[in-house]
């Protein structure tokens, strides 16, 4: 796994662009130096807040780390570690984790924390929804083009409900369906 994830940040600063990459166990000697840096470093820069929505309250912790050592030799770009710890209440029940990341981006801890939760929004506002309310993962199309062609018209069916302002599009399958009517006029 680091032979690939290494030569894709490679390729990544190659092509002059930056990486902010989750690292995950199956990394073990990247995971385990993060996690005693962040064991025993201090951070360059700290944010913390306090989210209170869909019933759940989150607290979060964002340390970036730019003491690096010899791993920022070893990974190319390698500019700053962060450590992000989430606790607090889902459906009544008490959660905590922490999750590490790398990124050839040196920036403060409450800009990694915007980044992180931009990608989060689109996990949940587009991949989720079509994974679960498409179930696009189980489509029983399998033709040559059948699976991308069906993708391309998922997408399209997601913006229409999104630009007539539903904000559940499983909401906009129900009530939409066999109503073209509403639909072509926005094609015009």
């Amino acid at each position: 796994m680091h032979c690939t994830l290494k030569k894709t940040l490679e390729q990544i600063i190659g092509q002059h662009n930056d990486y902010l990459v989750c690292v995950k166990t199956n990394q073990r000697r990247l995971y385990e130096w993060i996690e005693q840096l962040w064991l025993t470093s201090v951070p360059c820069s700290i944010c913390q807040d306090l989210e209170q929505s869909h019933g759940r309250i989150v607290s979060r912790r964002i340390c970036v780390f730019d003491d690096l050592g010899e791993f920022a030799q070893q990974w190319v770009g390698l500019q700053r570690c962060i450590s992000i710890e989430r606790q607090g209440m889902r459906d009544g029940q008490a959660f905590a984790e922490r999750q590490y990341y790398i990124s050839s981006v040196a920036t403060t801890a409450t800009e990694f924390g915007a980044i992180i939760r931009g990608h989060w929004t689109i996990e949940n506002q587009l991949h989720w929804v079509k994974d679960v309310t498409f179930n696009e993962d189980h489509a029983p199309q399998r033709g040559k083009f059948a699976a991308a062609n069906w993708s391309i018209v998922r997408n399209f069916f997601i913006t229409i409900a999104r630009c007539l302002g539903f904000t559940s599009i499983a909401r906009a399958k129900r009530q939409l369906a066999n109503q073209l009517g509403i639909i072509f006029p926005l094609l015009q």
